[in-house]
């Protein structure tokens, strides 16, 4: 059964295509290294990701992104004045 690629537009047998070019983008290749950037708990100028991460892990600390943290949890209103209602009332006010 014959297996088939992509080569400049167009879907050719596997056994005749030409190798890709080398400058052909590459999908999905997550590097390990990043622009240089100082360590926040060392203070060392670091440009490896997994350096980074593994330093901030063997300090006890957690990476986060850059994201918006919002919090999901609900309140439950009714039972939450009727805490205050009751705390205000052990106080005697």
């Amino acid at each position: 059964m014959p297996t088939y690629v992509y080569r400049d537009g167009r879907v050719v047998d596997k056994a005749t295509a030409r190798p890709r070019s080398v400058n052909a983008p590459v999908r999905g290749v997550i590097s390990d290294t990043m622009p240089a950037m100082r360590h926040p708990i060392t203070q060392k100028l670091m440009d490896s990701k997994s350096g980074f991460r593994a330093v901030t892990k063997a300090y006890g600390c957690v990476e986060v992104g850059n994201e918006v943290q919002r919090d999901t949890r609900r309140v439950d209103m009714p039972s939450l004045k009727g805490d205050i209602a009751h705390a205000i009332r052990e106080l005697g006010g």
